[in-house]
C-alpha cells in the first residue's frame, strides 16, 4: 500500500509545474543517452589530469544555496575535510554561483562545478563521480571515499573524533536511522576502499538513475544504499548507532520529545533529538533546517546560541549569518497550535 501511495504522489508531483516537468524530461534523457556531463552549468575549477598522490581520501561534496552563494559555514566544513587529507570534488545544484563566494574554496577543492538541480544530493554526487571518471580518475587512486553535503552545520567538534572511529568495517556513516528501514543517513557516508567496496561503489553509481520525487529518491538511494551494502556483504558501522542513541534518551528525561522518543523507534534523531546527540554523544553536526525553520517545533531552539556555545567550540556566528542572509530564523518560525502540539505529543 505504501508503494502505491508513493508512486501516486510521484505522478502528482510530475504534473505540478513546468520546472518539474522539465526535470522529468531531463531524467528521461539521461536514461536514454547516459550523459550526466550535459548537466554541468559552470566549471569554476577543472579537475587536474592526475589526483594528488598525497591526499588519499576522496570527498564528493554536494551543495545547494537558493542565492547561489558558497556560505562561510560551508567553507568552514570544507576546511575541516581538507585537514583530513581529502581531495574534494565540489558540485553545487545551484546552477550559478557568485564568483566571489567561490574564491575561499578554490584552495580546498580539486574541482568546482555547478549543475541543473536534479535528484538533490545524489544527483550532485553522481555528477562528481562521472566527472572523476571522465578525467581518468578511479577509486584505485584513493584509500577512502566520502559523500557528504551542506545540509548540516559543523563539524561542531573536531571531525577527527568521528573520522578515527571509522575502522574495522567497510562502510561508515555519521548516524544510523530506523526510519523506513535501518540505514545510514546519507548526509555523511564513507567507505574504506578495498576490492569489495570498489566493486560495490562502481556498480551503485553505474546503475544510478535520476529521480525527481524526493520520497522515491530517499527510498531508492538513501535507504537502498545501506540495504545493497548489506546484501553485498559489506560490514557497516555508524559513528552513532540506533542503540547508542536510544540509550542516551534516558539522560534527557525532561526532553520535550522524550515520551515520543521512548515510544517509537523510527524517528529522525537528527531532527527530534539533535540536542541530546550533541550534549551526550558529541555528535558533530546540526541539521541546517532546525535554526532556519524550527520544524518540528523545539521550545529550546530560541536558546540555540547559548546551547552551542556552552557545549561545542563551533563559531555560532556562522549559523546566525547564514540564517540571516536567507531571511529565515526566529522571526519566520511558525509556532504550532495547541492542537498540533497534542497530535505531535501523542504520535505513535
Amino acid at each position: 500500500m505504501y508503494h502505491v501511495v508513493e508512486i501516486t504522489r510521484a505522478l502528482w508531483t510530475r504534473l505540478r509545474s513546468e520546472s518539474e516537468r522539465e526535470s522529468y524530461r531531463a531524467a528521461a534523457r539521461y536514461r536514454r543517452d547516459g550523459d550526466a556531463l550535459s548537466f554541468i552549468c559552470e566549471t569554476h575549477q577543472q579537475l587536474p589530469a592526475q589526483p594528488p598522490s598525497d591526499r588519499r581520501s576522496l570527498v564528493l561534496f554536494a551543495h545547494f544555496d537558493a542565492q547561489g552563494i558558497v556560505d562561510p559555514y560551508v567553507v568552514h566544513y570544507l576546511e575541516a575535510l581538507h585537514r583530513l587529507g581529502a581531495t574534494i570534488i565540489f558540485v553545487s545544484s545551484s546552477p550559478t554561483l557568485t564568483p566571489e563566494s567561490v574564491v575561499p574554496i578554490r584552495p580546498l577543492c580539486a574541482g568546482i562545478y555547478t549543475r541543473r538541480t536534479l535528484s538533490l544530493d545524489f544527483g550532485s554526487w553522481h555528477l562528481a563521480w562521472c566527472i572523476m571518471r571522465e578525467r581518468g580518475w578511479s577509486l584505485d587512486h584513493f584509500d577512502r571515499l566520502v559523500i557528504c553535503n551542506d545540509s548540516v552545520y559543523g563539524p561542531l567538534f573536531p571531525i577527527e573524533e568521528m573520522w578515527s572511529s571509522f575502522r574495522d568495517a567497510d562502510m561508515y556513516g555519521a548516524i544510523e536511522s530506523g526510519v523506513q528501514k535501518t540505514h545510514l543517513q546519507s548526509f555523511f557516508l564513507a567507505w574504506d576502499l578495498n576490492a569489495r567496496t570498489r566493486s560495490f561503489l562502481n556498480d551503485f553509481w553505474n546503475d544510478f538513475q535520476y529521480v525527481v520525487d524526493k520520497l522515491v529518491l530517499i527510498r531508492r538511494c538513501e535507504v537502498a544504499i545501506s540495504t545493497r551494502a548489506r546484501k553485498a556483504g559489506l560490514r557497516i558501522r555508524p559513528f552513532l548507532s540506533i542503540d547508542a542513541v536510544r540509550a542516551a534518551y534516558e539522560l534527557s528525561p525532561n526532553h520535550q520529545w522524550f515520551n515520543m522518543l521512548s515510544r517509537t523507534g523510527s524517528l529522525n534523531n537528527t531532527i527530534y533529538y539533535w540536542d541530546g546527540l550533541i550534549e551526550h554523544l558529541r555528535f558533530p553536526f546540526l541539521k541546517t533546517s532546525l535554526p532556519r525553520y524550527n520544524e518540528p517545533w523545539h521550545d529550546s531552539m530560541q536558546q540555540l546560541r547559548e546551547f552551542i556555545e556552552r557545549h561545542t567550540p563551533y563559531p555560532y556566528d556562522l549559523i546566525q549569518s547564514n540564517v540571516d542572509r536567507l531571511g529565515l530564523g526566529e522571526e519566520t518560525w511558525v509556532r504550532p497550535t495547541p492542537a498540533r502540539r497534542w497530535i505531535d505529543a501523542h504520535r505513535v
